[in-house]
């Protein structure tokens, strides 16, 4: 585990930045590397997958290419990397996830080091939709539990379009989710921080609810919605932790 006082030798320059206005300079840099960014809860490893994830959503490429520069120094493998952006295609939507591969892929071949180590993974892909659902219940239960198959047969898109439902849960969970270039948690982080971000509360609702199925604690879920919401604004840390907050309580959880 990277611990925060680690955090400065991590840190990418970047020569091409305009020149900023000297408060800014100084809010940015007091509340984000000497404030949230030192904060407990998460280690930096983590810190950086959310901060990937929610700068996948604004999609800008100093943000993607910042982040992941400071991934591959913290000692991430370029297929770590690109396994969020492939983690979030369908949380996040074709478009910001292709850009973000292209701006991962500049960074990871503009160093021979990082170059070097970009070697494909070899996963164990399914041939056939049936066979990527069966796999797709395994891994569900196997995280969350049988209540999670219940919620995908039981959801509005299986009602009312069943074999787009089919091509998603066979494909998001019967190959992104088996994947092994990210572990579970880490791949629960990324999926929380695109939600947070996306502002998609009610899917949010649900995914904090297999978080805590999965082992992730209260305060490591809080702290995943606040390091995205610092990208993407207040207003998404707030809203994200009323979801939190709901569901603690329908699960009886106390938040302190």
């Amino acid at each position: 585990m990277t611990t925060p006082k680690d955090l400065k030798e991590f840190l990418p320059e970047h020569p091409e930045l305009p020149q900023w206005s000297s408060d800014f300079e100084r809010i940015q840099r007091e509340l984000g590397w000497e404030g949230f960014w030192q904060s407990g809860g998460l280690d930096l490893n983590l810190r950086c997958l959310v901060t990937l994830s929610a700068q996948c959503i604004n999609g800008q490429d100093f943000g993607i290419e910042h982040q992941v520069k400071m991934g591959l120094s913290l000692g991430m493998s370029p297929a770590k990397i690109k396994g969020v952006f492939i983690q979030l295609l369908f949380y996040a939507g074709i478009p910001a996830t292709v850009f973000g591969l292209l701006e991962a892929q500049k960074v990871i071949d503009g160093n021979p080091e990082w170059k070097k180590a970009d070697v494909a993974t070899e996963e164990p892909w399914l041939n056939s939709l049936e066979d990527k659902l069966a796999r797709a219940g395994q891994v569900r239960t196997q995280l969350w539990g049988e209540a999670a198959n219940r919620a995908i047969e039981n959801s509005l898109s299986q009602q009312l379009v069943p074999e787009a439902a089919d091509i998603v849960d066979g494909y998001n969970f019967g190959e992104v989710w088996a994947r092994s270039d990210l572990e579970p948690q880490e791949r629960m982080v990324c999926v929380l921080a695109a939600l947070t971000s996306r502002r998609h509360l009610g899917h949010l609702r649900q995914y904090v609810g297999y978080a805590l199925d999965m082992g992730l604690t209260v305060r490591q879920i809080a702290e995943v919605i606040a390091q995205a919401g610092w990208y993407r604004g207040w207003a998404c840390v707030e809203d994200g932790l009323r979801q939190v907050s709901q569901v603690l309580q329908e699960r009886g959880i106390d938040a302190g």
